[in-house]
């Protein structure tokens, strides 16, 4: 039955063009095939004939890596909340290196939910610093793997920053990881980048069967995709990548139907996907926080985004070369900014430096944008009269996300002036200034909190 049904091998991934490396999915008569056999009694053919069984080694999937940076050890205990260490790793590769593959090697994967790995590197003494992500590792994700000559680039040293995720299981233990880095050999011929494409604003009502949420991202140059990473938790169903093209057209890059939180997969093309420059990536995701969804703790709950294991989470990660050149140029931040705002009318849209930028319209959905990476919906915002206030979800660095409190007045210029509260359900709420200048004012060069 799991075979007809397509639950195993454990795969779901379409696409309208594209096929997939690592597909582990199988044909429409390797399934007949199966299930003809099962029907007539699963005869045993000659023993002779048997393959070898095949061999699962429990240390790294990859081999030896050339590098190896190992975790401090975490206590995790039997019982209470989630914990979210961070460490700081401080690594010396001894000269300039770029990395082929990556691959993280949990102590106790039964405790272990996730590693949200950014670094920080110089390429020369002095130097400008240079900051990415390394990796993302999720239950049931394999290894980086990247293409012959593609890799991410660092100096001889690096800062890496890794935000972890543990959750008890009724049983003490202990977790010390390690990342295994592999070098790669001759001149990097195409840098490769993670862009997470993010929506923290996320609100799933309780009982709800399918909801459905958007994150959307421009892209201001030629790239190639590489692969394409979802992630949510466990009322995650499904998601989808749609590129929209300068032409309108459309096309549906990855179909993720069946999404299964144990089994979250590195969708590796078997060639880079062309984007051209002006292209529009729109995320789809979709829950299922319904009693009828076997996974869900408790459907009677309203569910944000929040980096514990039975909040939720909304990310569509892509791995993204340039077309042209070796290096990967990363927009200005406050131009990314503009240019999601440009998907909405001017009216009512504001921008605050390279910081954040929203359209709060008097009527209808409410958009912010951070960063050029993260479009968080607004459903929970009100103008009374020129005076504005927005609740919504921040992303933080340990990839959860903090509610945050804006408030602003409209002053004679249109402006909106104010002050944003960060962290407004911890202890410790940070107030900074707002000033917001409507899209097209001059001020909004300098605007800024």
């Amino acid at each position: 039955r799991a075979v007809e049904n397509r639950d195993m091998p454990p795969w779901s991934g379409d696409s309208d063009n594209h096929e997939w490396s690592n597909d582990i999915s199988l044909t429409d008569s390797e399934i007949e095939k199966i299930v003809d056999w099962a029907k007539t009694g699963a005869p045993q053919g000659d023993p002779a004939d048997l393959p070898e069984a095949p061999t699962f080694p429990k240390g790294w999937k990859l081999g030896e890596p050339d590098f190896v940076v190992t975790l401090d050890s975490i206590e995790v205990p039997a019982e209470g909340d989630d914990l979210f260490p961070q460490q700081v790793v401080e690594v010396d590769l001894g000269e300039p290196r770029w990395i082929r593959a990556i691959e993280f090697l949990p102590e106790d994967s039964r405790v272990t939910h996730h590693f949200l790995t950014t670094y920080a590197t110089r390429m020369g003494e002095g130097g400008p610093a240079y900051t990415g992500v390394l990796g993302i590792w999720t239950a049931g994700m394999p290894p980086y793997v990247f293409p012959d000559g593609v890799g991410r680039r660092f100096g001889s040293k690096i800062r890496i920053i890794v935000d972890q995720h543990y959750h008890p299981i009724g049983e003490a233990t202990r977790d010390a990881s390690r990342i295994g880095l592999h070098f790669g050999e001759g001149e990097l011929q195409k840098e490769v980048i993670t862009i997470p494409v993010t929506n923290t604003g996320l609100r799933i009502p309780p009982g709800a069967g399918h909801h459905a949420e958007n994150a959307h991202y421009l892209f201001d140059k030629d790239v190639q995709i590489l692969a394409f990473s979802p992630h949510m938790h466990v009322r995650g169903k499904a998601m989808t990548y749609v590129v929209t093209y300068p032409d309108g057209s459309t096309e549906t890059l990855l179909d993720v139907p069946k999404y299964d939180y144990n089994w979250q997969w590195l969708y590796y093309p078997t060639k880079p996907v062309d984007i051209p420059a002006g292209s529009r990536l729109d995320v789809t995701a979709v829950w299922d926080n319904s009693e009828d969804n076997p996974a869900n703790p408790d459907p009677t709950k309203e569910i944000i985004y929040r980096g514990d294991t039975f909040s939720e989470m909304f990310n569509g990660f892509i791995e993204v070369t340039q077309k042209e050149g070796v290096l990967f140029e990363q927009q200005n931040q406050r131009e990314q900014i503009l240019d999601l705002l440009a998907l909405h009318p001017a009216k009512d849209s504001y921008v605050s430096g390279g910081f954040m930028g929203f359209h709060v319209p008097r009527e209808g959905e409410g958009w912010l944008y951070m960063g050029g990476i993260y479009s968080i919906v607004l459903d929970d915002f009100e103008w009374q009269g020129d005076e504005l206030r927005i609740t919504t979800q921040f992303p933080t660095l340990n990839a959860s996300a903090t509610t945050t409190v804006i408030e602003g007045r409209l002053n004679e210029q249109g402006q909106l002036v104010g002050t944003v509260t960060i962290g407004t359900d911890t202890d410790q709420p940070q107030r900074v200034p707002l000033f917001a200048a409507p899209v097209g004012d001059p001020a909004a060069a300098s605007a800024g909190p």
